[in-house]
């Protein structure tokens, strides 16, 4: 009984050779068959997956969040001793490049780059 929002439904396709000619149609609560949109990538528990499934946009994603996280501690913390700043590092900027890490374990070597240069700021 629980009703969809339909605006917010898509369809992504995750396999090598996608027929996107394919139509998928979803009934609202008044009985109406409404064609769903396609789109190429979707955003699901902070995790962005696209049709490729390489996770180059999430990966970007939590490296810019990271930064951001890495500016506000200089601009706000000038006078840290090392082991505050190792725990605000662990808790304000590591967390964000460590979600699902075992999910979108990079394999791509500019990705992987980009990760350790995070890491080594």
């Amino acid at each position: 009984m629980l009703n969809f929002n339909i605006k917010k439904c898509q369809v992504v396709s995750f396999e090598r050779h996608v027929d996107k000619g394919y139509t998928y149609n979803i009934c609202d609560s008044n009985s109406h068959i409404i064609p769903l949109e396609r789109g190429n990538k979707v955003l699901d528990l902070g995790v962005w997956f696209d049709e490729k499934l390489s996770f180059s946009e999430h990966i970007q994603t939590k490296i810019n969040k990271a930064y951001m996280m890495l500016g506000i501690i200089k601009r706000n913390f000038k006078h840290l001793t090392v082991p505050t700043f190792v725990l605000l590092y662990t808790s304000m900027v590591r967390s964000h490049i460590d979600y699902c890490s075992s999910v979108c374990a990079s394999y791509k070597k500019r990705d992987i780059e980009a990760l350790e240069k995070v890491q080594k700021s």
